[in-house]
C-alpha cells in the first residue's frame, strides 16, 4: 500500500530540533503512537511537533482533569476557544487545549520527512511491507551504490522482528537494505533475510548536530562497507553484497540492473569459494531471469560485462 506526494514541499521543509525528535521516536514507538497530553509535559518540544504537523491532535473526548487528586469537570470556555474548570478557591480556570486530549503521530509526514533528510527522490512513493511495523522508503545512492531504506518501528519487540522477518523473505532488494528503526532492534526475533543494516535514527546524527534536517550519509556508507576507509582495505576483487559493484584487479563495475547483480553475486560467491564455473542455466533461474543465455539477460547493460564475465558450452564464470 502507497500513499500520494501530495504535500511533499511541507514535509521538505521540516527542521527538528534533536530534543523533538527523540519525543517524536518515543510516541512512534508506542502501540497506537498516541500520546495522553494530560500525562505530559508541554514542553517546547511538544510544541514543536505540534507546529511542524508531526503529530496532530484526536478529537477531544476529554470530559475532566485530574487536580490536586480531585476530577474536576471540564466545560468549552465561552470564547469558544480551549476548556475551563471551577475551582472552590481560585474560581473558573483555562485550561489550554493542549494539555488535555490525546495526540497522535502524523506517520505518513514524519516518514516524507526522513525521506527528504536521506535525499531520496520525491519521485519515490513510500510503501508498507507489514502493516503499521514496516515502510519502504525508496532507494537513496551512497557513492555509486544504491541502497534501499526502509523504517521500522518498534524495533525493540521480537514481535515485530517476526513481522519483518516474513516481510523481508519476499523483498527484492534484501541484499542491499538498510532498516532505520525507532528504537534498538531485538537480539530476540528471527534473523532477518539479507542481514540488512539496522540502525537508530538517532544513531546517525553527528554528535554535536543540535537541529534535524539531514541524515549522515557518510557514516551510512561506512557502515555498510561503502566507505573510503573500507575501499582503502578491499582486496583486488571484491564485490558489494548486492552484486551492484565489482572490482577485478582494481577496475570497477558498477551494475543497476536487479538481474544483472543477482549474476555477478553468483559468480563471486562461486570464485571466492574456489568453484570454477557455474551452469548458466542455474545461474539464470536463481537471478531469476526468463532469458535462455547470458547474453540475453545482459543485453542493455550499459557496463562492458564481457571483460569480467566468460561463458561458453552452458558454464559461466567471473573472470579474473
Amino acid at each position: 500500500m502507497g500513499f500520494t506526494r501530495r504535500g511533499s514541499r511541507m514535509s521538505a521543509a521540516v527542521t527538528l530540533s534533536r530534543g523533538a525528535l527523540a519525543l517524536l521516536l518515543k510516541i512512534i514507538s508506542t502501540p497506537k503512537q498516541q500520546v495522553d497530553a494530560e500525562g505530559l509535559s508541554i514542553t517546547t518540544d511538544f510544541k514543536e511537533l505540534l507546529n511542524t504537523r508531526m503529530i496532530h491532535p484526536l478529537q477531544n473526548s476529554a470530559t475532566s482533569i485530574n487536580i490536586d487528586d480531585q476530577d474536576c469537570e471540564l466545560l468549552p470556555c465561552r470564547s469558544g476557544s480551549g476548556y475551563r474548570y471551577f475551582s472552590p478557591g481560585a474560581g473558573w480556570v483555562n485550561v489550554a487545549t493542549t494539555s488535555i486530549g490525546k495526540y497522535q503521530v502524523s506517520n505518513n509526514h514524519f516518514l516524507r520527512c526522513v525521506q527528504h533528510w536521506l535525499e531520496i527522490s520525491s519521485h519515490q512513493s513510500v510503501t508498507e511491507l507489514a502493516s503499521g511495523i514496516l515502510w519502504d522508503l525508496g532507494d537513496v545512492w551512497l557513492g555509486k551504490s544504491r541502497v534501499a531504506v526502509l523504517f521500522c518501528r518498534r524495533a525493540g519487540i521480537a514481535q515485530t522482528i517476526s513481522a519483518v522477518n516474513l516481510a523481508f523473505s519476499s523483498f527484492a532488494r534484501r541484499r542491499s537494505a538498510v532498516i532505520l528503526t525507532d528504537s534498538a532492534i531485538s537480539q530476540n526475533g528471527p534473523p532477518i533475510p539479507g542481514e540488512p543494516l539496522c540502525i537508530t535514527i538517532h544513531d546517525l546524527l553527528l554528535p554535536d548536530q543540535q537541529c534535524v534536517s539531514a541524515i549522515d550519509k557518510d557514516l551510512l556508507m561506512e557502515l555498510l562497507g561503502y566507505g573510503r576507509s573500507h575501499q582503502s582495505k578491499r582486496p583486488p576483487t571484491w564485490c558489494s553484497e548486492d552484486g551492484g559493484e565489482l572490482v577485478v584487479n582494481g577496475e570497477q563495475y558498477i551494475f543497476t540492473g536487479l538481474t544483472h547483480k543477482r549474476i555477478i553475486r553468483q559468480l563471486f560467491e562461486a570464485w571466492e569459494s574456489g568453484q570454477e564455473k557455474l551452469r548458466t542455466a542455474a545461474v539464470l533461474e536463481n537471478a531469476e531471469s526468463k532469458a535462455s543465455a547470458l547474453s540475453q539477460a545482459f543485453s542493455g547493460c550499459k557496463v562492458n560485462w564481457k571483460n569480467v564475465v566468460g561463458y561458453e558450452k552452458g558454464n559461466c564464470w567471473l573472470v579474473t
